[in-house]
């Protein structure tokens, strides 16, 4: 066993040091150094003990002194880093003073079920007190350290903690990890550590333990972006649908890879789920403003997520069924190096209720046809093969679409109740949007100390809407509108193991982005006047990027991560350069962790939409890059947080933050609505020309607590914080809540887990989104018109808000065995008190005064799962 001699203390400088020892025990002998040497040294106990120490020294060399103490013992000190010495065997002999023969300990940690290889473990070395993280291979290595045999923690979310002895300067070694969670005799048992895998993150980075979340109640099904948003200040921006927000930044603002490629659309349903499903990664990393220098493009987060290589081990099935979707996924070995991993999930309301429904004319006799026909569905597929334990070569595969076929006839002299029949009045719409993503992965162990990652990725987004509507029997409007974006890349990334206290990060970065959109219509206002529209756009860029960081561990209390990014975007010619520095600071490895970072990120990428046409509404929302026309968006964010365990049962972390961002887009005016049919077109300067540069700024304090009680969970998260945006079309623009503040939200969730049985109930209490409200009402007219027209005067925008919104939902789930199968079946409960919050609101002028128009939330849901495994 090591033990270590002293802390880490402060450098003493040239103090004076005066050593009298006679015949001492070494023991003694090295404390004595260590208190007026302010050295950290660590020994094995066998080695130091019987061993008597001489010593007359004076002067101010600290190592001299520490060489006089070990003089005959037949121990040599070996420098760790800065302060930091380890005793070993043998004599130092006056050449040998810069000859010590350096080693490397490396590795890999897998999963011991499946054998998935685990990126993000935490791998420490307990006596010396430095540790490494597992790459996206789960590949680790500690270099320079002396030849020996260490005492080694191996830790990772959601497995149980490993400890165990290595030796240093052999091959890579294989280390398997436990599923924290195990069956044992129909108990759940999760192991707990003094010292959690989360307190050895770096600031901004959180891990998340899938297997947990998805015991919280869901909308139907488990998805990954509701399992994010039990992190506080991460919410979406509508009450059901809408993109996720970060920190009150817009959805635009975060950028979401998988397996190194990024999705640009990750969304179903009209944002209702995600097209991440929790089944199909291994791991998943979410960064919140301070970035590592590796990650940019965007200014609020990064999400980074990996799908499962496939069970290495044993083929695996496992099939669902939810209130939304019909799922698999499949898992085997191929060979003893190979596997992979299949999984798909579609839609079935259309297959139950049908896509097309004849409607007849009781009166004529007349018949015509409504369509309701919408369906989504998914696809990913990974294979992976290790070719020997140097070589890694994994290609992974998604694609996903929503499609939507409407056809309403309607005849508008009918009540509502009888208005679908067959008339000369109908509306149709054809829409679709599709994402892609093929990623292909080389991973080489160059050397035991060095990494190489080579990446090359395909990422397609396109939409479509073609529509026809006939308002009248004479007039009518026809269109078609395309929108494609297609990112092309290549990215190597070199990890370096430089020695115990430097582990450097490198790569570089080339993508080839094209963005296309076309639109054509004809809109027909009598037989005889016809107007007809093609437009299209083109554009495209090459972003050429490069990183450089170290996670460098001066000391056992100490991690720092400075870094730099520079990229290039070759539209605009814009060149940028931005420093990223993180820290963390161990108070204590249980009661107290702080950390601190500070970012500078670029984003070249807007998010706009027409905000005139009538004639294509839904999908017109398009990237659009940073150009002569319109600047990239900037920004910067600094946070500082502290993480403690008090007891073995409770986890607190509290986190304050201040973001600020320049030249980002919002509406030039907020009050237009959709009333014209030709708009300005789909060309990127009319487009830009509905809309201003505007500042951003945020702050915030987020407060999360866990605790782990035998069979129960309990989660709270608690944000506090507001967000600003400014005008920067008028300098007397003063700020005002963005459309996304929230001054105050909190999540609660209660969860028991028994034999079979296991329950949860959650709830969310946050203040309702920002609300233009009219100050008053005003009517204008000809003086000879008997009747003027009302209007309503908004002078400040989100001058008002939603009232507060709360919801409580509930689950319920059992697990059972028949068939050689395992079974799950789940009710999920949204909305259980059936809460009728307000999630938007309308003001319309009348002539007596202003009418309110509330629209309501989901009712209450009961949503059953079922899920088997094999």
């Amino acid at each position: 066993m090591l033990v270590c001699a002293g802390a880490c203390t402060p450098v003493f400088g040239q103090s004076s040091i005066r050593l009298n020892l006679d015949a001492v025990p070494l023991i003694e002998a090295v404390d004595v150094v260590r208190n007026q040497t302010g050295f950290d040294i660590v020994y094995a106990q066998r080695l130091v003990e019987d061993k008597i120490a001489s010593c007359q020294y004076a002067g101010t060399s600290r190592r001299a002194a520490l060489e006089c103490v070990l003089q005959g013992t037949g121990l040599r000190a070996e420098r760790v880093r800065r302060g930091q010495y380890v005793l070993v065997r043998g004599e130092r002999g006056p050449s040998s003073r810069n000859g010590v023969q350096r080693v490397t300990l490396s590795g890999r940690v897998i999963d011991g079920t499946s054998g998935e290889t685990l990126p993000g473990a935490h791998i420490y070395l307990t006596t010396l007190r430095v540790g490494a993280t597992t790459n996206s291979a789960g590949f680790f290595a500690i270099s320079s350290l002396p030849a020996g045999t260490y005492n080694v923690r191996i830790s990772y979310l959601g497995y149980n903690t490993v400890d165990t002895t290595l030796v240093a300067g052999t091959d890579p070694v294989r280390i398997l990890l436990s599923p924290s969670t195990i069956e044992s005799e129909g108990v759940t048992v999760q192991e707990k550590a003094d010292e959690q895998p989360e307190n050895r993150r770096l600031p901004g980075m959180m891990a998340l333990s899938l297997e947990q979340l998805e015991q919280l109640p869901s909308l139907g099904e488990p998805d990954l972006f509701k399992a994010l948003q039990w992190t506080p200040g991460i919410r979406k921006s509508g009450a059901v649908s809408g993109g996720l927000s970060v920190r009150g930044a817009d959805p635009d603002q975060n950028l979401y890879l998988l397996d190194g490629a990024p999705v640009y659309h990750p969304w179903h349903a009209f944002s209702l789920i995600s097209t991440f499903q929790t089944g199909t990664l291994k791991s998943t990393n979410l960064y919140r403003g301070a970035f590592p220098a590796e990650h940019g493009g965007r200014l609020a987060s990064i999400l980074d997520a990996q799908m499962k290589d496939g069970n290495r081990t044993e083929p695996e099935a496992v099939v669902s069924l939810s209130a939304l979707s019909a799922r698999y996924r499949i898992e085997s070995p191929v060979t003893r190096s190979t596997s992979f991993m299949l999984s798909g999930r579609r839609s079935y309301v259309d297959k139950l209720l049908g896509r097309e429904h004849p409607v007849r004319d009781t009166d004529t006799g007349r018949l015509d046809t409504l369509r309701t026909g919408y369906y989504f569905y998914d696809l990913s597929a990974k294979i992976t093969t290790r070719f020997n334990e140097r070589h890694r070569l994994s290609v992974s595969h998604y694609r996903g679409r929503d499609n939507l076929d409407l056809r309403l006839p309607f005849d508008l002299s009918l009540n509502f109740s009888q208005w679908l029949r067959p008339a000369d009045l109908f509306f149709e719409v054809a829409q679709n949007w599709e994402n892609q993503m093929t990623s292909a992965r080389h991973q080489w162990l160059v050397f035991d100390d060095a990494f190489l990652t080579t990446t090359l990725f395909s990422s397609r987004y396109s939409a479509r809407e073609a529509s026809f509507v006939q308002p009248t029997t004479t007039a009518s409007l026809e269109s078609d509108y395309d929108v494609k974006l297609r990112d092309l890349g290549a990215k190597v990334d070199l990890d370096y193991y430089a020695s115990v206290a430097h582990q450097i990060r490198a790569g570089i970065q080339v993508s080839n982005l094209d963005f296309r959109s076309t639109l054509e219509s004809n809109i027909r206002r009598s037989a005889r006047a016809v107007d007809v529209q093609a437009d299209s756009s083109d554009q495209s860029s090459w972003e050429v990027t490069g990183y450089l960081q170290d996670i460098w561990q001066p000391s056992p209390r100490w991690t720092l991560q400075p870094g730099v990014r520079a990229t290039y975007f070759s539209r605009g010619n814009y060149m940028h350069v931005r420093p990223r520095f993180s820290a963390r600071y161990t108070v204590h490895p249980r009661y107290l962790v702080l950390r601190g970072g500070l970012g500078m990120h670029v984003q070249y990428l807007h998010r706009i939409r027409d905000r005139y046409s009538l004639a294509y509404d839904l999908v017109s929302s398009r990237w659009v890059p940073a150009s002569e026309r319109v600047s990239p968006a900037t920004g910067a964010q600094v946070s500082l947080s502290g993480r403690s365990q008090p007891t073995r049962w409770l986890t607190l972390e509290l986190s304050t933050y201040g973001r600020s961002a320049e030249k980002t887009l919002i509406p030039a005016d907020v009050f237009v609505t959709k009333d014209g049919l030709e708009g300005p077109g789909i060309e990127v300067g009319a487009l830009l020309g509905q809309y201003v540069e505007a500042d951003e700024r945020a702050f915030g304090v987020e407060l999360t607590g866990l605790i782990e009680v035998g069979q129960f969970d309990a989660r709270l998260g608690v944000a506090s914080g507001r967000t600003f945006v400014r005008s920067l079309n008028d300098d007397a623009s003063a700020w005002r809540p963005a459309d996304l503040d929230v001054p105050f939200s909190l999540r609660a969730a209660l969860s028991w887990t028994g034999t079979r049985w296991e329950s949860s109930i959650a709830t969310e209490i946050r203040s309702g989104y920002p609300l233009t409200t009219p100050v008053t009402r005003y009517r204008l007219g000809d003086p000879v018109d008997d009747s003027p027209t009302s209007y309503l005067y908004r002078p400040q925008i989100n001058n008002g808000r939603l009232p507060t919104y709360l919801r409580v939902d509930a689950t319920v789930g059992y697990r059972f065995s028949l068939l050689s199968a395992r079974w799950k079946a789940k009710l999920n409960l949204y909305n259980a008190t059936n809460q009728a919050n307000v999630i938007d609101r309308q003001f319309a002028p009348t002539d007596t005064g202003v009418r309110i128009d509330d629209r309501r939330g989901l009712p209450i849901l009961p949503l059953l799962e079922l899920e088997m495994t094999l």
